[in-house]
């Protein structure tokens, strides 16, 4: 009875643990690599024109 209830709970917990470990691996991986761009680490930002 239990195990029908912690089961489903570390499941989850271990995929959205997985997901956020391999987007923070792919994200220094962007931070790092002089060759890569990534649209938040561009040096081009223009600031917004005022009317």
């Amino acid at each position: 009875m239990v195990a029908e209830l912690v089961f489903p709970l570390v499941a989850g917990f271990v995929f959205v643990m997985g997901a956020a470990y391999a987007g923070t691996l792919r994200a220094l991986e962007v931070y790092f690599d002089p060759k890569q761009d990534s649209i938040f680490l561009s040096d081009d930002y223009e600031p917004p024109r005022s009317r």
